[in-house]
């Protein structure tokens, strides 16, 4: 049975652990809040910039098509997988991890030349570890997630893309439902996957017979710059994803732990009674007889 003094030390640690799990857990469902605001316009947005683009689209001749989302001949993949750069999260990083294994062995199997660029350094260490063709590994995109963190991210890889370097990107991450849920996802964000359009079908429902879209200044500059948009906010969205998905995990991680941790403390503390009562009786046992010794 342990002593007094080793379980006040033990009360003590998980005390002052349970004091860190909480105020994590507090951190972490503030930002979550914060991203979660951002999310719910953002999707509404990036829904509706496809939606015009795909609109757009549909009135001009099929030549006139961006060329951030004309499928090219070779099957040169780039798979990103964005992680977390801290732990305490449960285990957000290592389902995405198994998620992604199974991606770049599915696109392996078609005869793709697969390219892996963890982002967050969770997801860097388990990849470059191994025997992964890695690609330009990065945590600073994640470090503070904004527009302009996502634009400098997605503006890399549109050069990449421009140049011939990858024919596919696709994108691995956390998708956001609620804090305790989130799905893991495999999007394509290049080429864009714009819905596929019937030139032939018949609209006179929908629009107009002599109806024709006026694009200024010219047709090709407007559907460029909406698909770049598109793309940005794509990318902006996913980031948020992931890292309301991370805060998600962490608060929910904390939450078991702050738990875990009350009642290893009601635990300790019933030990600590059972120890100092049997210590007391003891000592009145001990007093009790060296009195009746004394009285003979």
């Amino acid at each position: 049975m342990p002593s007094l003094k080793e379980i006040r030390t033990r009360l003590a640690s998980v005390r002052s652990t349970k004091k860190i799990t909480s105020a994590m857990k507090m951190v972490a469902a503030s930002r979550l809040r914060k991203v979660q605001n951002y999310i719910v316009y953002l999707r509404d947005y990036a829904k509706l910039v496809k939606v015009v683009l795909e609109d757009v689209m549909e009135h001009l001749p099929p030549s006139a098509t961006s060329v951030f989302s004309k499928e090219r001949k070779n099957n040169d993949t780039l798979l990103i997988c964005i992680g977390s750069n801290k732990g305490l999260c449960g285990t957000y990083n290592a389902f995405l991890i198994k998620h992604s294994l199974r991606e770049i062995y599915r696109l392996q199997e078609e005869g793709a030349k697969v390219s892996v660029m963890p982002i967050g350094r969770k997801i860097q260490q388990f990849f470059t570890k191994r025997e992964f063709n890695i690609f330009n590994p990065a945590d600073d995109y994640i470090e503070k997630v904004d527009y302009n963190s996502a634009k400098s991210l997605a503006d890399q890889i549109m050069k990449l893309y421009l140049a011939e370097n990858f024919a596919r990107v696709l994108i691995v991450y956390n998708r956001f439902k609620n804090a305790v849920i989130h799905d893991l996802s495999s999007e394509q964000v290049l080429p864009v996957p714009i819905e596929e359009i019937d030139h032939n079908e018949d609209k006179s429902d929908v629009y107009p017979e002599d109806f024709a879209a006026i694009l200024e200044p010219d047709t090709e500059e407007v559907v460029e710059y909406m698909t770049r948009k598109f793309i940005y906010y794509n990318f902006f969205r996913i980031m948020l994803d992931a890292s309301a998905s991370e805060h998600g995990s962490r608060m929910t991680a904390m939450h078991k732990a702050t738990d875990n941790a009350d009642e290893m403390i009601k635990n300790l503390t019933l030990s600590y009674n059972k120890v100092r009562q049997a210590t007391v009786t003891r000592e009145l046992i001990d007093i009790v007889g060296g009195a009746e010794r004394t009285s003979r």
